[in-house]
């Protein structure tokens, strides 16, 4: 939930352009803006990752269990 939250955040903080995308293709390259955008994107990566074993550990331990 909380990502989720931080999605739409991000998605209506946006930069006003005339597409509805994220990033704005003119200012992806400058380094700062790329780094805390990569930076975002492992973070993200880290999160979904533990995510997913956690769910499926949780899973399997259900299925054994029973």
């Amino acid at each position: 939930m909380p990502l989720l939250a931080y999605h739409v955040w991000r998605y209506t903080s946006r930069p006003v352009m005339s597409g509805p995308g994220l990033y704005d293709p003119t200012t992806i390259m400058n380094a700062d803006i790329l780094a805390y955008c990569q930076k975002e994107g492992w973070c993200k990566l880290a999160f979904y990752l533990l995510s997913f074993f956690y769910y499926l550990y949780g899973m399997i331990y259900v299925l054994v269990s029973s």
